[in-house]
């Protein structure tokens, strides 16, 4: 399984409206076959600061869900409300 980590800093009078923009690509990349889980979360201490957390079950069902219709509509609206982003950390999961 693959782990996703993307780290954005939401420009402070935008928070609300991100958090309401992503929630559609949030409920259809959990729709997606090949997703565990998607997930947007607030930093505890910073309230600009967020990360979306992914679960996909390998490489090809990341990349199907990077060429999905609400991903590619949904994420460069998102960065418009921003200040800016980490990049994007990619993990594989260390199974037992």
């Amino acid at each position: 399984m693959l782990k996703v980590v993307a780290k954005l800093t939401v420009k402070k009078d935008k928070i609300e409206e991100f958090k309401k923009t992503a929630e559609d690509l949030i409920r259809k990349s959990n729709a997606e076959e090949q997703n565990i889980f998607y997930t947007l979360n607030q930093n505890v201490e910073d309230d600009q600061k967020f990360a979306f957390i992914e679960c996909w079950k390998d490489k090809d069902a990341l990349k199907a869900h990077e060429a999905t219709e609400h991903f590619t509509k949904t994420f460069p609206i998102l960065g418009a409300l921003t200040e800016g982003s980490d990049p994007v950390e990619i993990y594989n999961e260390v199974e037992y």
